[in-house]
C-alpha cells in the first residue's frame, strides 16, 4: 500500500481545516454568548451581584516560581506577601506545552488553549508564503494609534479570550483593558473585543494602541504620554534597591557569562543610555529590561482606573498588565544574578504601592488579583557546568548547517533547511521534489542526523504526529499540543535539560518544556478566593477557566482547563464598600503621593 504524501494530505490541507473550525467556532461563539446573556436565569443573574467589582491578571515575564520563595526574607508586607498570606498560592502550575514562549504563555493564560487549537506557537514562525517571519500579533491592517506605523491585531490568533467573554456577558458594558511595555502581551492577554490595549512604542517611548480597538487614544493616555516618562532615566544610574550585602541569593555582581546591557556594562551602577540609535530607538529597547518598564505600567495602570472608573461599575471589569522587563533582563544577566534579584525586589514594591491604591479607589475586597507568569528561566549555561552539572549552548545556525551539509553528502546538494525557529525546522519542499525523495524519509533522516549533535534530546517529526505514532517521550504530550500543521516544522527539536538554543556566548535563552522554564507562581487573591496553599497539579490554562467560573461567565471557546474550584469561597453577600484609606505608599516605591478616594 502507498504511503500518501504528507505535503498533500497530512497537516498543510488539514491547517486550512483548522483554521475554517476555529473561525466557526469563535463566530458561534460571539453569536452564542451574545444572544443569550440577557436570558440568565434568576440564580445566575443573583450570582452576578456578588462578582467581584474588578479583576487584576498581573502576568510577568520570564519569572520561575522559585523566584517568591528565594526572595521571600525581603519581601515587603503588601507587594507578594500581601498576595501569599491572603491568597490561594498554587505551588505546582506548570505550562503543558514543550514551547515556553512568552506569546505561547501569553496565549494560553488568556484563552485556556495550547498552540495546537489557537495557533501560537512561539513568538514567531516560518511563513512559506512570505519566506520570512510571522508573528502571532501581526496584522498590516491596523494602524498605530499614538504613533506612526503599523500596530498589530489577532488576525492569527483562534479563540476568544477571558476578556472577550467577559464582554459577550454583559452586552459589552464590562471595561476590559490590558497594558505592557510589549505589544504582543498586550494584545494577547486582551482579546478581539476588549475595550483598549496599550503597549510602548518602542521608537518613541510613547503608550500606544492599535486602530483595532479605536481611532485616538484616550486623553488621559495623552496626558501620560505628555510626561516622557522612559526619558527621565536617560543617562541616569540605576543602583541596587538594598546594599550589596543582602544579594546573597545570588551570583557575585558582573559574573562573567552575563551580557551586558547595550552601551553599558555588567556591573551596578547600570546606565540606562541611548544607545547609537541603529535600531532605531535602542534607548527605550534598554529602557524596556529595566524595573522602571514595570513602574511605568503600573502607573498608567493608575491613571487607567482613575479615569476609566474601573471597579465602580455594576458589571466586573478586566486589567491585565503584563510586567514584561524580566525577559530582556533575565536573557542578559540570567535568573541567579543581582540585577534579576532587584528587578523581583523592585517590583515587589511597585506592587505594594499599586496595591494601597487600588484599596483606596475601589477596595481591595472588592478585586480579584492574580498574579502569574508566561514562563521561567534556564541558569547561563555555564553557571550550571561551573556547578559539575551538564549544560551547554546550541548555536541554531552552526545546527541548521551541519544538517545541510550531511544531506547533501547523502542525498544530493540543495538548500535542505528553508528555517529553524527553535524548536520548529521547516525542510525545503524543492529540494525534495527536485531529488525526488518523499517528506518522512527526509525527516526521519534529518531527525537521525540531528540526535548525534551534542545536546540534542527529544524530536518529533509531522509525519509521527499525523499518523498518530510518536516515539516514547515523556514530553511527547507537551509537543502534542504545542505542534500546529501549517505554522510548526516538520521536525520538533528540543534540546536536553540544562541547554538552550543561541547564537550568543553569554546570556541565556528561555523556551523548554522543563520545570525551570515551564514551572510559574500562579496567586489568586481577593474577591471569592479561599485562601491556603494548594499543591495540585495545575497549569496557566486552568486561569481563565477558574476567573470565568468567579465571573459566573461563558468560558473561551476554546478552553481546555478546568475551574480550581478547591479555593473558591463560599459567597457571602454582595461586594464589601471601600475600605478606609490605606497609609500613603513611600516614595521609594514609586508612589503616588497624591492618591486619594475619588469615588464614594
Amino acid at each position: 500500500m502507498t504511503a500518501p504524501n504528507p505535503r498533500k494530505h497530512n497537516g498543510f490541507s488539514l491547517a486550512r481545516d483548522l483554521k475554517r473550525r476555529s473561525a466557526a467556532v469563535l463566530v458561534v461563539s460571539l453569536l452564542l454568548s451574545g444572544l443569550f446573556a440577557p436570558l440568565l436565569p434568576a440564580e445566575a443573574q443573583a450570582n452576578q451581584s456578588n462578582n467581584p467589582r474588578l479583576v487584576l491578571m498581573l502576568v510577568a515575564d520570564q519569572f520561575p516560581f522559585s523566584y517568591l520563595e528565594r526572595y521571600k526574607s525581603r519581601l515587603s508586607q503588601g507587594g507578594f506577601r500581601y498576595l501569599q498570606e491572603h491568597g490561594a498560592t498554587f505551588t505546582n502550575c506548570k505550562l503543558e506545552t514543550a514551547t515556553t514562549h512568552a506569546a505561547v504563555g501569553h496565549s494560553v493564560i488568556a484563552t485556556g488553549a495550547h498552540p495546537w487549537s489557537t495557533g501560537v506557537v512561539g513568538n514567531s514562525w516560518y511563513s512559506r508564503g512570505s519566506k520570512g517571519p510571522k508573528t502571532p500579533t501581526e496584522d498590516t491592517s491596523a494602524n498605530l494609534v499614538g504613533a506612526n506605523g503599523t500596530a498589530g491585531g489577532l488576525k492569527y490568533v483562534a479563540g476568544t479570550t477571558l476578556g472577550d467573554q467577559l464582554k459577550l456577558a454583559t452586552n459589552g458594558r464590562s471595561k476590559v483593558f490590558s497594558a505592557s511595555v510589549d505589544q504582543s502581551s498586550s494584545l494577547l492577554l486582551a482579546g478581539q473585543l476588549a475595550t483598549n490595549a496599550f503597549w510602548m512604542d518602542p521608537k518613541t517611548g510613547n503608550m500606544v494602541s492599535s486602530s483595532k480597538y479605536g481611532s485616538t487614544l484616550p486623553s488621559w493616555a495623552k496626558s501620560f504620554n505628555d510626561q516622557h516618562v522612559p526619558d527621565r532615566y536617560i543617562g541616569k544610574p540605576w543602583q541596587r534597591l538594598m546594599p550589596e550585602t543582602q544579594y546573597g541569593a545570588s551570583t557575585r555582581d558582573e559574573y562573567g557569562r552575563e551580557r551586558s546591557m547595550p552601551g553599558d556594562g555588567k556591573r551596578f551602577p547600570h546606565i540606562i543610555n541611548r544607545g547609537d540609535g541603529s535600531d532605531g530607538g535602542s534607548y527605550y529597547s534598554n529602557f524596556a529590561m529595566t524595573p522602571f518598564a514595570n513602574q511605568m505600567i503600573l502607573d498608567f495602570a493608575r491613571s487607567m482606573v482613575e479615569k476609566e472608573r474601573l471597579g465602580s461599575h455594576t458589571d466586573s471589569d478586566l486589567l491585565t498588565l503584563g510586567l514584561t522587563a524580566g525577559e530582556g533582563l533575565t536573557q542578559h544577566f540570567g535568573p541567579y544574578s543581582q540585577e534579576t534579584e532587584d528587578l523581583v525586589l523592585r517590583m515587589d514594591r511597585s506592587l505594594e504601592s499599586f496595591f494601597q491604591f487600588l484599596d483606596q479607589e475601589v477596595g481591595l475586597k472588592n478585586c480579584l488579583i492574580v498574579f502569574t507568569a508566561s514562563h521561567g528561566s534556564p541558569a547561563i549555561p555555564e553557571f550550571l557546568g561551573e556547578r559539575g552539572m551538564t549544560a551547554g549552548r546550541i548555536d541554531p545556525k552552526i545546527f541548521t548547517t551541519f544538517l545541510d551539509s550531511k544531506l547533501d553528502s547523502q542525498i544530493g546538494e540543495e538548500d535542505w533547511i528553508d528555517a529553524f525557529y527553535p524548536p520548529n525546522l521547516y525542510l525545503n519542499f524543492d529540494a525534495m521534489d527536485n531529488q525526488k525523495v518523499r517528506q518522512p524519509d527526509v525527516e526521519a533522516l534529518v531527525s537521525k542526523m540531528a540526535h548525534s549533535v551534542p545536546g540534542i534530546g527529544d524530536i518529533i517529526t509531522a509525519w509521527q504526529l499525523y499518523t498518530n505514532q510518536p516515539p516514547n517521550g515523556p514530553k511527547n504530550e507537551a509537543i502534542k499540543k504545542s505542534y500546529y500543521f501549517g505554522r510548526s516544522g516538520e521536525l520538533y527539536v528540543l534540546p536536553k535539560p540544562g541547554f538552550v538554543f543561541t547564537d550568543k556566548s553569554d546570556g541565556t535563552g528561555y523556551g523548554s518544556p522543563y520545570s525551570y522554564d515551564s514551572h510559574v507562581p500562579l496567586i489568586l487573591c481577593g474577591a471569592g478566593v479561599k485562601p491556603g496553599k494548594y499543591g495540585t497539579t495545575t497549569s496557566p490554562a486552568d486561569i481563565s477557566a477558574t476567573l470565568s467560573g468567579l465571573l459566573n461567565i461563558e468560558l473561551p471557546s476554546l478552553c481546555e482547563g478546568r475551574a480550581l474550584d478547591e479555593a473558591f469561597a463560599q459567597v457571602a453577600g454582595p461586594p464589601s464598600p471601600r475600605v478606609k484609606p490605606a497609609a500613603e505608599p513611600d516614595a521609594a516605591a514609586g508612589a503616588d503621593k497624591n492618591a486619594k478616594a475619588k469615588r464614594r
